[in-house]
């Protein structure tokens, strides 16, 4: 856009001058415009006041400069703001400014309309800008001049705010008050006078605050009755000390304020326009034409002008809609018959008509784009290119010479131009969000707008595409223009003071462009920059499509940029651009081998002009393979390639890899490199046959290319493998065949500092490898098959993961890197018979991975003696034999593992201890199944050495924990054989040992009747617990006394028979205030016992529990276990102890209870003696109600209903005869205890021999009683 006048283009915003914040250079801005008669007759304001140089002035015009959207996109999106719906263009001067003359100057002899004479016609004055003054360029027949909108967007503001200073001095304000008064009516008077309907506003700053000087009210009331402003929109009041929000916020209220202001402005203007227009007559110039054949402009010339000044009014409105509907009626009407059609070609008016047309079009093309109407846009911008094609074509010089090319590629600028500053939405790359999925990119085009009906098939160039492809399209046509630059005669390119032949002065198009002279001059003269123009075009391309992720087009477009530089001489420059695209380019994935071909040769070329040998070397080795088409008079020499390129300085070392670059060394059509192992399984210490296969796809005629070394490189226990270069005999060679098999012998080598492995073969210092020397000489078309064994060291799954092929020049190295595929099943296996080789397909998935299993080891593992069930608290010994079966003698150890989620860990121990050997770290990966269990293990034990057939016998033994769990005992036999050293076995054997507990119990906690007497209440001070003399508590427990019985039950879970030695019941805790003693209660079953499998023994313990003092009322607890001592059935086992919990018991004794027991007559045997124990040990005297049921089931003598008061700390015994009526039965005695004074019921306990349910006691009757 910047060959046509600025503001022709620009996009139009209300003008709002500020005067008095800032000085400004006014002189210099006035003479860049270039009005006429502007500094002459141009209406001038000055004033004598000074700049307001208040603290608030800076931080107010930075505000101000804010709101000014001179630079904001030509978008309707970015005009929605705070400020209003439109913005506008602000202007800072200082207290003097000139706006432009409203007429021009009258010519010599002017007779003015108000003085007629019957000899002229009355005529008046014209604007400067008119076609009816002679002074003007427009004179006479001129449409439209760039000035016009220069003076309506620079020169003439719409609104004019001037500030001013009210002072705080009280000496002086009655004087500056009455200046300012002075001047702002001073200043309105030149408004009037000038009939400009520019609005005044007048902004008062403030020195003080009205709170610190109270009479700025009536100061400015006083302004405002002396200038007659409007207080509303026309005066404006700013405080001192106002904050930076503040002053925004007076600022976008000022403007919302003048914002209706302005518009009105404008459609003043414009209606004043539309008059003149519909008048229908041409106004009389100030002086007729001078030239005889002169004219003035035509009524369809004066309505172009009308149209057009409309439409640039509407736009200082933001209305366009109605901009876009009045540049239309220009358009059309200055390319119709009656103006453009009637202009000259060789008339000046000719390019100044082109010039508007071009205006008018981007002016409509900006108003489509505002509105979102893209589909019509792209329509536009193709009409006016075919509408001024055709018009070059029958009235202009043509369209085919450089000149309409020049207008072609600027046509296609123009648009892209207008894309970006209209920011649409969809071509908007800031409105993506940071790590967006690729569904959410831009679009490359915009979809039709919707006045087109759904469905309708539109041609793709008529949707508007992102400004890449008109930046594209106007690089096609820079392309064109340098050609028909170039095919100028030499007569034409001549300067002007030269002769030329005459009549070809006219025959070139020079709208917007230069001479051929300057076009392309001949030497040694500069003309245009053609290479320039190109290569500025090319990048905003690609900068262009690089957003948009369009990789084929940004390659092309890359490409065709170092093409350019290369033709300027830019080597370094294109160098740097296809270094990039050689190493990364789609084109090698995608097959397109033509255009690699030419990113190649382009490539080396730039290398070799900048010394840089890399890249002569990269394109060197992939120009070599058959796949491309070969390079007339090309000699392909891979060792030669940097020979007499004295520009490289320094001997480079390249790294390729098969992914970057296309080789004659690869696997891509038609050559191939494949490896394959023999087996796909096979063992430690076993020798493993594989074949590497490499075909040389080299372009047919080349020379031989020398390797240096081939290296293999294997991920797993595989040892990494150089295949060297040997210079073979005369009689060896295998210069003649295209296939041959190759034996290769390795062995083992130690890298060191003069081993002559290339940059690329760089190994571990101190790690071994194998290497083997055989001829590297590849002839074009020629396959080597490498055939080679290596010896097994490590157990594990092992593939080949690359090749590299590595070629040591004297004036370079260079390593080319093959990745091989691990899921590559075309590996064949070459054999050769009586010089025949034949091919057998290996028949498997994956021929480049092997598995290498462990050395079988034949050491065996047998454990001896072992029980068929553990059980928990045992004492586990184990006995392992080791058998040595290996062909030769052996020195090994063994390792012992409990593995098992347990919390407490068994221990164990050798019967003989001996020193550990240290643990063989190439088996530890054999532990990883079993890592989510917990180990416990024991040092290695050393066995030593064993002679073929030897057996050794090695002890240990663990204690089982008391908690049941499920254990894995793992053998593990390390050894090596002492003809191996190198290679370690093992021998793993695992047995499951599930450890149950052996026994279970149930409890029964019953009470009994002590025997003892209880105190009596009448001597209760005799038995209350002295102290001591310290006075640290009772010595001996003095208080009541209980008995207790616990029966435990016991289940056996063995699955064998298991022998009790004995049980006890130790105590482990007391609490309470007591002392408890235990003993068994049938002192026979306390013996030792033999328990069967799932059988139950009973033990009964007595529990004397006796409180240390009287008075001590709480109710006691025991903890208690159960220790059972037992062992196997067998001679010699060893005694276990198990222990069982016991439930914590709970022993009352502050409440009163009932005991029931029985016992048989001596005297007669059916007859059952019942005796009631009612104990009270509390210090309160209880009455109780007792009762006696009968029952059908027995007679019974005692008292039946009965009332019995019971001291304090005693006890009273009710004895009852019981006859039963039935015999082997129980029967229920029912007695009902209760409390008089609580009405509480007393629970009767049952004693030994007695049961009880829910309704109470049961006695058992003898059925021979």
């Amino acid at each position: 856009m910047d060959v046509y006048p600025a503001d022709y283009l620009v996009h139009n915003l209300p003008l709002v001058v500020l005067s008095g914040l800032a000085s400004s250079s006014q002189d210099q801005e006035l003479a860049s415009y270039e009005y006429p008669l502007l500094q002459e007759n141009g209406v001038r304001i000055s004033s004598e006041l000074p700049l307001v140089t208040s603290p608030s002035a800076d931080p107010l015009l930075r505000c101000f400069l804010e709101v000014d959207a001179s630079h904001s996109p030509w978008s309707s999106r970015t005009f929605k703001d705070a400020v209003g719906s439109i913005r506008f263009r602000v202007k800072v001067v200082g207290r003097d400014i000139i706006f432009p003359p409203r007429k021009a100057s009258p010519p010599p002899g002017f007779s003015p309309a108000s003085t007629p004479s019957a000899a002229s016609t009355p005529r008046e004055l014209h604007s400067p800008l008119s076609p009816l003054s002679p002074s003007s360029a427009l004179f006479p027949d001129g449409v439209m001049s760039p000035l016009w909108v220069t003076k309506h967007q620079h020169l003439l503001p719409s609104v004019f705010i001037s500030f001013f200073t009210l002072t705080a001095d009280a000496n002086l304000s009655t004087l500056h008050d009455n200046q300012l008064k002075t001047e702002i009516n001073d200043i309105k008077k030149i408004f009037a006078a000038s009939s400009y309907k520019t609005r005044f506003v007048a902004v008062i700053l403030s020195e003080k605050s009205i709170l610190e000087a109270p009479d700025i009210d009536e100061r400015l009331a006083n302004v405002r009755k002396a200038t007659g402003l409007d207080p509303k929109n026309s005066l404006f009041f700013l405080p001192p000390n106002l904050s930076p929000v503040e002053l925004r916020a007076f600022v976008q209220s000022l403007f919302s304020t003048l914002q209706p202001l302005c518009i009105e402005y404008y459609r003043d203007l414009s209606k004043h326009s539309r008059r003149k227009r519909n008048r229908g007559a041409i106004p009389l110039p100030t002086a007729p034409p001078t030239s005889g054949t002169s004219q003035t402009l035509a009524i369809h010339g004066w309505n172009v002008r009308y149209e057009f000044k409309l439409g640039v009014l509407a736009e200082f409105r933001q209305e366009m809609d109605a901009a876009g509907r009045n540049f239309e009626g220009a358009y059309e009407g200055l390319l119709g018959q009656d103006v453009f059609e009637s202009i000259a070609s060789w008339s000046p008016r000719w390019n100044e008509a082109r010039l508007l047309a071009d205006a008018i079009a981007i002016r409509i093309l900006r108003c489509l784009l505002w509105n979102g109407q893209t589909t019509s846009a792209s329509r536009r911008w193709r009409a006016h290119r075919d509408r001024m094609r055709d018009l070059v074509d029958r009235r202009g010089k043509g369209s085919v010479n450089y000149g309409w090319e020049a207008w072609e590629s600027r046509w296609a600028t123009i648009m892209a131009e207008l894309i970006q500053k209209s920011e649409l939405p969809i071509f908007n790359i800031t409105n993506i969000p940071k790590g967006a999925e690729v569904t959410l990119a831009p679009s490359i085009y915009s979809p039709p707008e919707k006045a087109f009906p759904v469905g309708e098939r539109l041609p793709p160039w008529e949707l508007l595409h992102h400004p890449g492809y008109w930046f594209n399209i106007a690089t096609r046509h820079l392309y064109e223009r340098r050609v028909l630059a170039e095919a100028i005669p030499d007569e034409d390119r001549k300067p002007p003071e030269q002769p030329r032949p005459s009549g070809r002065a006219n025959i070139y198009d020079t709208y917007l462009c230069p001479e051929p002279s300057i076009e392309y001059p001949l030497s040694p003269q500069v003309g245009v920059d053609h290479s320039g123009l190109i290569l500025e075009s090319i990048r905003r391309t690609i900068r262009e499509f690089e957003q948009r992720g369009q990789t084929r087009t940004i390659e092309r477009l890359k490409l065709e940029l170092a093409q350019e530089e290369m033709r300027a001489g830019s080597w370094g420059s294109a160098l740097k651009i296809l270094r990039p695209l050689w190493t990364g380019m789609s084109w090698r994935k995608e097959g397109w081998l033509d255009l690699v071909a030419v990113v190649g040769w382009a490539t080396r070329e730039c290398a070799s002009h900048v010394g840089d040998g890399g890249h002569v070397i990269g394109p060197e080795w992939e120009l070599m393979s058959n796949c491309f088409a070969p390079r007339p008079a090309w000699q392909y020499n891979l060792a030669k390639c940097l020979d007499g390129l004295e520009t490289v300085k320094s001997k480079p070392t390249v790294v390729l890899r098969a992914g970057d670059v296309i080789s004659f060394y690869t696997h891509h059509l038609p050559v191939s490199a494949n490896y394959a192992f023999k087996n796909a399984e096979s063992h430690v210490g076993d020798l493993l046959a594989s074949q590497l296969v490499v075909t040389s796809s080299a372009q047919a005629g080349s020379l031989p290319v020398v390797l240096s070394e081939i290296r293999l490189s294997y991920d797993g226990g595989l040892k990494t493998v150089f295949l060297r270069h040997r210079t073979p005999s005369a009689s060896a060679s295998t210069a003649g065949k295209s296939l041959k098999l190759v034996e290769v012998t390795l062995r083992d080598a130690i890298p060191s500092n003069d081993s002559p492995l290339t940059a690329g073969s760089q190994h571990s210092p101190g790690k071994t490898y194998l290497v083997g020397y055989t001829d590297l000489t590849f002839h074009p078309g020629q396959a080597k098959i490498f055939s080679f064994a290596a010896m097994l060291r490590e157990a594990g799954d092992a593939r080949v993961v690359s090749t590299t092929f590595s070629m040591a020049a004297n004036l370079f190295d260079v390593d080319y890197v093959l990745a091989f595929n691990e899921n590559d099943s075309t590996g064949v296996w070459w054999t050769e018979n009586q010089g025949v080789l034949r091919k057998k397909r290996l028949g498997r998935e994956r021929t480049g991975v092997v598995k290498i299993l462990p050395k079988p080891p034949k050491m065996q593992i047998r454990v001896l003696d072992m029980k068929k069930q553990i059980y928990t608290n045992e004492r586990v010994v184990v006995n392992v034999e080791v058998v040595n079966e290996e062909d030769g003698e052996t020195e090994a150890s063994l390792e012992v593992r409990i593995l098992g989620d347990f919390e407490m860990a068994p221990t164990l121990s050798w019967t003989q201890q001996s020193e550990a050997p240290p643990r063989e770290k190439e088996l530890e990966d054999s532990e990883a199944r079993l890592d989510e269990l917990s180990v416990i293990s024991l040092p290695g034990h050393v066995i030593g050495k064993l002679v073929p057939s030897a057996k050794t016998v090695e002890t240990f033994s663990f204690h089982t924990t008391s908690v049941t769990a499920d254990y894995i005992l793992e053998l593990r036999v390390l050894y090596h054989l002492l003809s191996d050293l190198d290679t370690p076995i093992s021998k793993t054997l695992t047995i499951n040992l599930p450890v149950v507990g052996p026994f279970e119990a149930n409890y029964d906690f019953s009470p009994r009747v002590h025997p003892d007497r209880w105190p009596t209440y009448f001597r209760i001070g005799d038995v209350l617990e002295p102290e001591n003399g310290d006075g640290k508590g009772p010595t001996t427990a003095s208080g009541i006394a209980q008995k207790w019985c616990l029966t435990a039950r016991m289940a056996s879970f063995a699955v064998e028979s298991l022998i009790i030695e004995r049980v006890d019941l130790p105590v482990l805790g007391v609490n309470g205030g007591v002392t408890c003693s235990i003993a068994h209660e049938d002192l026979d079953k306390a013996r030792a016992l033999e328990i069967s499998p799932s059988e139950i023994e009973e033990a009964r313990f007595l529990l004397d529990i006796k409180k240390f003092s009287l008075e001590d009322r709480r109710s006691a607890t025991l903890d208690l276990a159960l220790s059972i001592h037992w062992r196997r059935k067998e001679e010699g086992a060893e005694l276990n102890t198990s222990t069982l919990a016991v439930p914590r018991l709970l022993v009352p004794s502050s409440e009163p209870r009932v005991l029931a027991s029985t016992r048989y007559s001596s005297a007669i045997p059916s007859l059952i003696h019942l005796d009631f124990t009612i104990e009270n040990p509390t210090m309160h005297l209880l009455t109780f109600n007792i009762t006696m049921e009968a029952n059908d089931e027995f007679a019974f003598s005692g008292p039946k209903l009965s009332s019995l008061q019971i001291l304090p700390i005693s006890r009273h015994t009710i004895h009852f005869n019981l006859l039963p009526s039935v015999r082997g039965a129980w029967i229920q005695p029912q007695l009902k205890v209760v409390d008089r004074y609580f009405n509480k019921t007393l629970r009767v306990s049952a004693t030994e021999g007695m049961r009880t349910d829910k309704t109470g006691i049961l006695v058992w009757v003898d059925a021979d009683g």
